[in-house]
């Protein structure tokens, strides 16, 4: 293995993007594109971008079934998990009553002065389109043909943005009470 394709194996870990790894490898931006494809395809620059995911994995300590099971965590998320409402009124339930599968699921929680409290959630829809391609699953339900594209990039849910589930907004104070108008002749 060259040189190059080596510093192409390392920065491929960093994003698992082939057009952006060859470029941080030195190819041209002309030519990163073709290039980041050509070098995946080669059966030793394959293998040792294989033997250095599964490195990292085991240092990490993070497999399959973790990913699986983190995004099945944010895809199964209940809003009745974090709040209840009714009467007009919002309760949000106490943070240390969260189990670690729930508070895994909480992406912002912003408390705003006279505003209330927003919590977020990571975006559901993403988790189960992840989840949906990691077992295989096409849209209709199946299994089988349709699957698309498996691979980092489709997986990362990149560029998803958070869901808002629950927004609370106190209730205005009560206006200033109305002064007397002096009438004529007063």
């Amino acid at each position: 293995m060259t040189d190059q394709q080596r510093r192409f194996v390392e920065e491929y870990l960093v994003d698992c993007n082939a057009t952006l790894a060859a470029g941080r490898a030195g190819y041209s931006a002309r030519s990163a594109r073709q290039a980041g494809a050509r070098l995946r395809a080669l059966p030793h620059v394959r293998r040792a971008l294989e033997a250095a995911m599964a490195a990292r994995s085991d240092r990490l300590g993070v497999s399959q079934d973790r990913v699986v099971l983190e995004l099945a965590r944010l895809a199964f998320a209940d809003m009745r998990d974090f709040a209840s409402w009714g009467d007009g009124c919002v309760r949000l339930r106490p943070s240390e009553e969260l189990t670690e599968d729930q508070a895994a699921c909480v992406s912002e929680i912003v408390e705003t002065p006279g505003k209330g409290v927003r919590v977020k959630l990571f975006g559901k829809q993403p988790a189960l389109a992840a989840l949906a391609r990691h077992l295989g699953l096409r849209e209709g339900g199946g299994k089988g043909a349709g699957r698309g594209d498996a691979g980092p990039d489709a997986a990362s849910g990149e560029g998803a943005r958070p869901l808002t589930v629950v927004t609370w907004v106190p209730f205005p104070d009560a206006p200033p009470p109305e002064e007397p108008e002096d009438g004529p002749g007063e």
